[in-house]
């Protein structure tokens, strides 16, 4: 009886020491798996975020005092040929469907004593042709006129690094040239991060204007810590 009972003493004990020893690993691996899950969620975060790793978390300094005038960003592409293709394109189609929907008697049955309906089903779908043409037409020419202005073609760093220019496609000439200092435009993503375009903001300008993937960047880190660098404003 004696003996049976010292047996299944020993035996609990020996549990006992099983258990705390799977205990203690337990603890250990959740720590371990904790400590390397955080970590390697911050690294990640660290690669996506480049354009503030690269400038403002590690502090690394580039020489924006430059001697001469440094081209950053150029597009050789004919696509402002295709711009203007299309927006001459869309004028003159208006501008012909302006003209052969144009009726005198739109004008001189406007003033009887007859509904909007009655006025449709008279003058036909020829009268809803020029009424999109005299509305919505014009509306269109200025957003493609617009739309011109928008696609950068060079970005220039000036001498001494603190002002830039910006020259884009233009429809009525060559292009159009917009100077200011660096701090007065950005980037909303970094250079990095960039499918098609980039868009790129100008402080008191509406809307954002264009950079093409097709073109190239001729100076990466002097882009990201002037035009490309983080700006709250």
């Amino acid at each position: 009886m004696l003996l049976n009972t010292c047996r299944s003493i020993n035996s609990i004990k020996k549990l006992q020491i099983v258990y705390q020893s799977l205990a203690k690993n337990i603890k250990c691996r959740n720590y371990i798996f904790r400590k390397s899950f955080h970590s390697s969620s911050k690294c990640s975060f660290n690669v996506k975020n480049t354009r503030y790793n690269n400038v403002d978390n590690f502090n690394i300094k580039v020489n924006t005092d430059i001697l001469n005038n440094v081209i950053l960003y150029k597009n050789d592409s004919n696509s402002d040929i295709l711009y203007k293709v299309i927006s001459y394109g869309w004028i003159i189609v208006n501008g012909l469907l302006l003209s052969c929907t144009y009726s005198p008697k739109y004008i001189e049955t406007w003033f009887k004593d007859i509904s909007w309906m009655e006025y449709v089903k008279l003058h036909g779908t020829n009268f809803l042709y020029f009424s999109y043409s005299i509305t919505i037409g014009p509306m269109t020419c200025l957003l493609l006129y617009l739309l011109n202005q928008r696609i950068i073609q060079y970005i220039i760093l000036h001498k001494g690094g603190n002002k830039v220019s910006i020259i884009t496609y233009h429809l009525c000439k060559r292009n159009k040239v917009i100077t200011l200092p660096v701090n007065d435009v950005k980037t909303l993503i970094s250079r990095e991060n960039m499918k098609n375009y980039l868009s790129v903001k100008i402080k008191g300008r509406p809307f954002f204007y264009l950079l093409d993937s097709d073109g190239k960047f001729l100076n990466k880190k002097l882009f990201d810590y002037t035009v490309g660098r983080s700006k709250y404003w």
